[in-house]
């Protein structure tokens, strides 16, 4: 298997990480990933955020969990109470994800973006877990306040984000894929 499919079957989310701070080039190089996912047209109208204050981290786990714990989720409104649970899961480095708002693909390219850093992340030796838990600060009272402090451009809404930093644990065993999942129409 090549080295590229070997990287996509070992990804996994991790959600506990060390307390080490990430490399400025190692995070530059996962930037770099998803600076280069595919987009439509080929317009590259992504923002990245990068968020690597402690505080601000749990300011804004404080403040996303507050929001979440209102939802009529019951699933994501029990996580949102738990005072253990961390939307970034205590990673050192959060990246904000954002698109502009009037652009019908933002959210796909977004994505896209997302899934290149974690393989990244994953390759260069680091662990990463998609979290969009923080959305919920973009859809509540601080949301100007915390577009202002985190620089998100003008007419951009910010669609998903990612963690990443040193696992704390590898992951255990092989990858198990469920079957059935495929349909061929030749």
């Amino acid at each position: 298997m090549n080295e590229t499919l070997q990287v996509i079957r070992h990804r996994r989310s991790n959600r506990k990480f060390q307390d080490t701070p990430v490399p400025d080039d190692v995070i530059e190089a996962i930037l770099e990933a998803g600076k280069c996912a595919p987009c439509a047209m080929n317009r590259q109208e992504r923002h990245f955020t990068v968020i690597q204050s402690r505080q601000v981290l749990i300011e804004m786990n404080r403040d996303a969990k507050a929001i979440a714990a209102t939802v009529q989720n019951r699933h994501l409104s029990l996580m949102a109470q738990s005072e253990n649970y961390s939307i970034f899961h205590n990673a050192p480095v959060a990246i904000v994800v954002s698109g502009r708002a009037d652009q019908s693909m933002a959210e796909s390219d977004c994505a896209a973006a997302i899934q290149n850093m974690l393989l990244a992340a994953e390759s260069l030796g680091y662990g990463g877990c998609w979290v969009n838990f923080v959305l919920f600060l973009f859809q509540g009272p601080k949301d100007e306040a915390y577009r202002t402090r985190l620089g998100i451009l003008d007419g951009y809404r910010p669609y998903g984000s990612l963690v990443i930093g040193i696992r704390e644990n590898e992951p255990a065993g092989e990858r198990t894929l469920r079957g059935n999942t495929v349909n061929y129409v030749r």
